[in-house]
């Protein structure tokens, strides 16, 4: 069976409404997203900070933490603090270098034509996806140049078919196929050897800030979107 793709509709909000959710909460603290070095285990991903936390790092330690408008990193050696400069020790925390986070709006199965949102599925990369919402899903391949037909196989077994044309990034979740939460999908690409074997976890309810989408995909194991997040939210300057 084949199912044909929904028409790409624009975006209705990018990253900037989360950030301003994010700007307007009541709370101060930061989220660890990233940790690394000998200090990891003291400072773990998903761990939350009060802002003005004294963070001890030895040598090799970098930590990165997400803030209300964006990531902060901190390399060790020194002791720093998320909302002021270096406390002791060299300054090393990064500058703004202009990335936004590709966050995106799911509800309106909307997408960046530039790239993924971090809510579109790669079909290229096996591993655990969270879904904020089940029923707008958009499927998503690096590369579109060349046609190519895309299987998918249900975790009870069910395949269905569809033809992915040339030029096209993006396919739209198939009707009539439901994503069950904890499910294990398999994707097979003609011409591609090995199958991709993409887990979905539901995110109930969906998260609705920047800080509560991280601490979501950490407690699930979407490394790949957390990556993603990570890398393109903008950087900010410690002040």
């Amino acid at each position: 069976m084949s199912w044909v793709p929904n028409k790409v509709q624009a975006t209705r909000a990018l990253i900037a409404a989360l950030l301003v959710t994010a700007a307007g909460s009541a709370a101060a603290s930061v989220l660890i997203v990233r940790s690394s070095g000998p200090s990891a285990r003291t400072y773990p991903a998903g761990r939350s900070l009060p802002d003005n936390a004294r963070i001890t790092l030895r040598a090799n330690d970098t930590l990165v933490v997400l803030v209300g408008s964006g990531t902060r990193t901190f390399r060790g050696p020194g002791i720093f603090s998320p909302s002021a400069a270096v406390v002791a020790g060299r300054r090393t925390v990064t500058s703004s270098d202009g990335r936004r986070a590709r966050i995106g709006a799911v509800r309106s199965a909307g997408l960046v034509p530039q790239g993924p949102t971090i809510w579109h599925v790669d079909v290229t990369q096996s591993g655990t996806i969270c879904l904020a919402d089940p029923a707008n899903v958009m499927l998503w391949r690096p590369d579109s140049s060349a046609r190519t037909r895309l299987t998918l196989v249900a975790p009870g077994g069910g395949a269905r078919s569809a033809d992915w044309p040339a030029g096209q990034a993006t396919l739209a979740w198939p009707p009539g196929t439901p994503i069950a939460n904890g499910g294990a999908y398999t994707f097979r690409q003609q011409g591609v050897a090995v199958p991709t074997q993409i887990t979905f976890r539901t995110l109930t309810p969906a998260p609705a800030d920047l800080q509560a989408v991280a601490a979501a995909l950490i407690a699930n194991g979407c490394q790949v979107q957390l990556d993603l997040l990570v890398e393109s939210a903008p950087d900010q300057p410690a002040g």
